[in-house]
């Protein structure tokens, strides 16, 4: 039985995100583990596709990008005043771009201008500059849906059974008990001496990082913990894994900037806990 997880209606995440789960969001009841109770964590929140869809009664999600998560935080708090501002905002380029170079203040304005922008932008991805300012261009959609009020409300209700933070993953899994449930969805590389395409906000994931992130993984299996990781599907990588499973995933890739990149993609999951239905291979 899992009952730290919680049956209530559908929520989808209200951010398009580069990286982002949803496409593998419906195999969420395939991921947890059968016998979780503890609490579920969350440190690569990002678009929180797996939060969502796990739906924990209690959770402690985070991300180094502090924007994100203060938008989080106010939709938590306030979602009928964001849902009010997105509903008041226009759809054109001179708004868009109006927009994007204000700087609000107040927490429910800054949730709905990046709310706002997200659905506006190209492609829905989130870049800032070298001064911390968000430039992604805008996206030229025919009727984009800006406002989900419904989508909006419900993931308020799920944030509200969470705790929130802007850091460093290592610190965010710090209190980790035995029995707790990590999901980890780093920044993926491509290969073993470069840097991938997604950013950990302005940071980039290095193979440091990825190696830093195998040793908290193995020290949160040690202290009997549920570990689950997202990877790309690299043999450097899964070196760092020697006794998780490994399953092999593949998904569409829409996030390239050139066309001729976009398409299948293989991806990897690890853990240490059996995935149920799954087939899968011990790492040696």
């Amino acid at each position: 039985m899992r009952q730290a997880a919680i049956e209530t209606p559908e929520a989808r995440p209200i951010l398009k995100w580069a990286g982002g789960k949803q496409w593998l969001a419906a195999a969420a009841p395939r991921l947890i583990p059968t016998k979780w109770q503890g609490r579920y964590y969350e440190p690569f929140l990002g678009g929180g596709a797996i939060f969502f869809a796990v739906n924990p009664k209690r959770a402690t999600l985070a991300d180094y990008n502090t924007e994100l998560v203060d938008a989080y935080k106010a939709l938590r708090e306030s979602p009928q005043k964001i849902v009010a501002q997105l509903r008041a905002y226009p759809h054109n380029k001179k708004f868009y771009y109006s927009l994007r170079g204000k700087s609000p203040r107040a927490p429910a304005m800054k949730a709905a201008r990046l709310l706002y922008l997200n659905r506006t932008c190209w492609n829905g991805l989130y870049r800032v500059n070298r001064k911390g300012a968000f430039n992604t261009p805008f996206g030229r959609y025919k009727n984009p849906t800006i406002c989900d009020s419904s989508r909006l409300q419900e993931a308020s209700k799920r944030l509200r059974r969470a705790t929130l933070l802007s850091r460093d993953f290592e610190k965010t899994v710090a209190r980790v008990k035995r029995g707790d449930f990590v999901y980890f969805d780093p920044p993926y590389i491509t290969g073993h001496t470069n840097n991938g395409f997604l950013k950990y906000n302005a940071k980039l994931f290095s193979w440091s990082d990825q190696e830093r992130l195998a040793r908290v993984a193995i020290r949160l299996n040690r202290r009997g913990a549920y570990v689950l990781i997202s990877n790309a599907n690299h043999p450097d990588v899964i070196d760092l894994y020697k006794g998780f499973s490994l399953y092999s995933v593949t998904r569409n890739s829409l996030l390239g900037s050139d066309k001729k990149s976009r398409g299948s993609i293989a991806e990897i999951l690890l853990s240490n806990y059996a995935l149920m239905g799954c087939k899968s291979e011990v790492i040696k």
